[in-house]
């Protein structure tokens, strides 16, 4: 055998070992993740934190990078599905980043880069969530880890529909299908078809989603499966009931009946199932009997603890109970639906707000990571030129004559490798000067929240102070009117968080903003309809000029919200009999809103700075109306994502002009 031979040959020996070696690791440290997801799933927190912690700090005294950064997953993984402590998990991670970038440490990056996607998914960032899953991916191109590969391209599927690319999600989900047939995986073969199906239905695709739930009742049978059976007959029926197919639906509520009542601890899916039925028998007219079944399902679905599930039942045995003539129940049913929802959307607030918090923290730990990544670059572009130098001796001594052009090719490639690291550093930098004003608006903007709700809150303390240690000495007239000064106070603690909420959604995109057709006439009618009671308090009548319809496209529920927050404005400004009129201007390429009132009015220095979220600016109404200081902003904000401006035109002691465009 030849030298050259021997060569190829060791050389294919080495590199086979290496790769077979990698794949051990990893499958080792797949293995570890899984069972860290189950410990965690299962055990006490602080038990965990401080076992973890001593754990750590010895891994540092005997300077074991590589346990210090497994063990730093560990905690920030406990932190994010625990404590909810963002932020230590994020400097945790960054600490593993750092140490498995500089070992080169392949295996060890990918857990390290699930760990910044599960971090990013909690706050709903799904955006920087999908660039480290997609690294993690790219990383796993060159090893055969089918487990972790199916766990990446199902979590990639989820977060490809979260952040509007439904295309890749599908196909992320058909190729999770294609390699389970391929492999005879029935269980995730089935869960595949479901996701499918989940999408099409989402989407209003109800013949595409009818296939894939079928395919997956098919396994699921085949499998002996009853639970997920009777909740694929359980989606199909509803499809069928949504595409007024009635008989169809009943036909497979009834089958996922049977199999349901000889399960166990199936209260939220047997609650659900009945829900369904109520609905088909109120389609059918048949109160009596979708009756019977919601009454089925109410102590089921309160048994399952699941408040949403909860909430759909009462608002069925509501409409169930008006539509029977007993409007008692129908109104009790109502005001437990009003109840809980009001309660859920109070923890979707302050859910909703502790997100924004930790959002802004981890956005600020976020240059740090690119400064690791740009360090990554560097230290790339420094082996590759390293590299070259060393093939270039070699070339050199052995083929001179090809010296120049390899010379010219080292300066192409230096110039390259120094323009992408002037690319990166300028990025870094930009990011930089980004994070700086996202911090500066984030002390100003919470600088508004806290100034509005601590009114509010006083005026409630001082109320309820009132009322417990004056009760006796006061008569019903004074009590009645500190029960009404209390609830304007909890409208406008209300109004706040509405507001709030809405500006927070649409900052972090959560809300799509998709241009329907629709009547801005009717749309003035319906908020004029909705403020008259207000309005009628201080004796305004408001006027809407144009009598026809007027089609335009843009966000509906965007421009009413616009409509509702000047339309109240006006109201909160115009003296007592004063007068507020709306109406429609075409333009060549717009529609122009007007909401005129003949109101108090305000200085030219205060209509400049009305709509900046860095100048706090709210005034009491002629009838010492509290504002919440975000509904104008909210306005702009909604305004411009439609494509249009908003302005105002005020004279003091005069009134005031609030106009705004939608493009046509």
């Amino acid at each position: 055998m030849s030298k050259k031979a021997i060569l190829i040959l060791t050389f294919f020996s080495i590199s086979t070992c290496y790769l077979h070696a990698q794949n051990s690791t990893i499958v080792s440290d797949w293995n570890w993740f899984k069972a860290l997801e189950e410990h965690i799933s299962t055990a006490n927190a602080e038990e965990l934190l401080e076992n973890k912690q001593e754990k750590l700090q010895s891994a540092k005294d005997i300077d074991r990078n590589d346990i210090e950064s497994k063990i730093s997953k560990e905690l920030a993984f406990i932190h994010i599905h625990k404590t909810n402590n963002l932020e230590k998990a994020m400097a945790l991670l960054i600490r593993a980043l750092e140490i498995d970038e500089s070992t080169e440490n392949e295996s060890a990056l990918i857990f390290t880069y699930i760990g910044f996607y599960q971090l990013f998914e909690q706050v709903e960032d799904y955006y920087y969530g999908k660039e480290f899953l997609e690294k993690a991916s790219n990383l796993l191109r060159n090893y055969n880890i089918p487990p972790l590969r199916l766990y990446i391209n199902q979590n990639l599927g989820y977060t490809y529909y979260a952040t509007g690319e439904t295309g890749k999600s599908i196909e992320q989900h058909q190729n999770i299908l294609q390699y389970a047939k391929a492999e005879r995986i029935p269980k995730i073969e089935a869960k595949a078809h479901t996701d499918l199906a989940d999408i099409y239905a989402n989407e209003n695709v109800y013949d595409k989603a009818l296939i894939h739930y079928k395919n997956a009742l098919d396994t699921y049978r085949r499998i002996k499966s009853p639970l997920q059976e009777a909740e694929c007959l359980n989606a199909i029926g509803d499809i069928y009931l949504m595409q007024d197919n009635s008989e169809k639906a009943y036909e497979n509520y009834v089958v996922a009946l049977d199999i349901l009542t000889d399960i166990k601890n199936a209260e939220a899916q047997l609650a659900a199932l009945y829900n369904s039925v109520g609905r088909y028998y109120l389609k059918k007219n048949n109160a009596e009997r979708a009756l019977a079944n919601l009454r089925l399902a109410n102590p089921l679905a309160q048994s399952s603890q699941n408040q949403e599930l909860v909430q759909e039942t009462y608002a069925l045995l509501s409409k169930t109970y008006k539509d029977l003539g007993d409007y008692k129940n129908a109104l009790d049913y109502s005001e437990l639906f009003k109840a809980l929802d009001d309660f859920l959307q109070k923890e979707k607030n302050d859910r909703s707000i502790l997100k924004m918090q930790s959002r802004y923290s981890i956005n600020q730990k976020q240059s740090l990571i690119d400064q690791l990544e740009l360090n990554r670059i560097q230290k790339e572009f420094e082996l590759e030129e390293e590299k070259r130098f060393k093939n270039f001796l070699i070339i050199m001594v052995a083929l001179i004559a090809i010296i120049l052009l390899l010379i010219l090719t080292l300066f192409i490639v230096q110039r390259k490798n120094n323009s992408r690291l002037k690319a990166a550093n300028l990025k870094v930098k930009a990011q930089n000067d980004e994070l700086e004003d996202l911090n500066a608006t984030k002390d100003k903007f919470f600088s508004i929240i806290s100034h509005d709700l601590k009114g509010p809150l006083n005026s409630l303390t001082s109320f309820s102070g009132l009322l417990m240690n004056h009760t006796s000495s006061l008569s019903t007239e004074e009590i009645q009117m500190l029960a009404k000064d209390l609830d304007k106070s909890i409208k406008n603690l209300f109004t706040l968080l509405e507001n709030l909420l809405q500006w927070s959604r649409s900052q972090t995109g959560n809300i799509e903003f998709t241009a329907e057709e629709f009547d801005l006439i009717e749309t003035l009618n319906e908020n004029k309809k909705l403020l008259e009671k207000q309005a009628e308090n201080k004796n305004i009548n408001i006027e809407v000029k144009n009598t026809k319809s007027i089609t335009a496209k843009a966000h509906p529920n965007s421009i009413t919200t616009v409509i509702r927050n000047l339309l109240s404005n006006a109201i909160k400004f115009t003296e007592e009999g004063g007068q507020i009129k709306m109406g429609v201007v075409e333009e060549k390429n717009r529609y122009v809103v007007k909401i005129a009132d003949n109101g108090v009015g305000m200085p030219k220095e205060v209509a400049n700075k009305i709509f900046r979220i860095d100048t706090k600016h709210s005034t009491q109404g002629t009838a010492k109306e509290k504002g919440t200081g975000l509904g104008l902003i909210l306005c702009k904000e909604f305004v411009e994502k439609n494509g249009g401006e908003i302005w105002v035109k005020s004279e003091e002691g005069k009134g005031t002009i609030f106009s705004f465009s939608i493009p046509k």
